[in-house]
């Protein structure tokens, strides 16, 4: 149960914070993307901050708590529950615990429950769906170790971006040129909003007639 591994620099990720998970996504090239399965509980919802990657196998919740326990400030919980729809492994007492040890926020291949009062307590939670049922607490897992969360590997240090439009895992060593890449792409964005704006048609922005004539032809 080892969360003694590198982070990124605080200051990158509140950069990083700034921008749009699709921007992030298409300016490091393209990957990244985790399931459009896995949702916020409200669509105003924002998270960003370390990956402290957990295996908490289905219909248990014991390493969510061991997780809790050695987090740091600054870290969301990125936890590999399996998919499962058939349990609610975190609820509203784990969202008070989490928000006092300065964890950013919850993502789970698997559902919650309390929905409501974790909106109210603005601790952001996404998750595949909700469900009522509870756990048990005797599974063996694993915390600080990578993981596959809904197909997407994601290793412990990793940065991890959502909103509403969806979650992008960024490796570690990568969140300083995709933060650059990211301001590049949103400058270019500027410029072709303006040209739009000013009659111009995305199919020549984005030299496309060329291909759109070979699929015609």
């Amino acid at each position: 149960m080892d969360a003694d591994y590198e982070r990124p620099v605080p200051s990158l990720l509140e950069e990083l914070a700034a921008f749009s998970s699709a921007t992030i996504h298409e300016a490091n090239g393209q990957r990244g993307a985790v399931s459009g399965a896995l949702k916020p509980l409200d669509p105003a919802m924002r998270i960003c901050g370390s990956a402290l990657t957990v295996h908490c196998p289905a219909g248990d919740n014991l390493m969510i708590h061991a997780a809790i326990a050695v987090a740091r400030p600054g870290d969301v919980l990125v936890v590999d529950h399996q998919g499962a729809l058939d349990d609610g492994p975190f609820g509203d007492l784990l969202a008070e615990a989490c928000l006092a040890r300065g964890i950013r926020g919850l993502v789970i291949d698997g559902c919650v429950r309390d929905a409501t009062t974790i909106r109210q307590m603005n601790f952001p939670v996404f998750a595949r769906g909700l469900c009522i049922k509870g756990t048990t607490k005797n599974k063996p897992g694993s915390i600080g170790r990578p993981i596959s969360l809904a197909g997407e590997p994601v290793a412990p240090g990793d940065a991890i971006l959502g909103d509403e439009d969806g979650l992008v895992v960024v490796r570690r060593a990568d969140v300083a040129d995709a933060i650059a890449a990211a301001r590049q792409r949103e400058a270019k964005e500027v410029a072709l909003r303006e040209a739009i704006r000013n009659g111009a048609c995305t199919l020549d922005l984005l030299d496309l007639r060329n291909r759109l004539s070979a699929i015609k032809s």
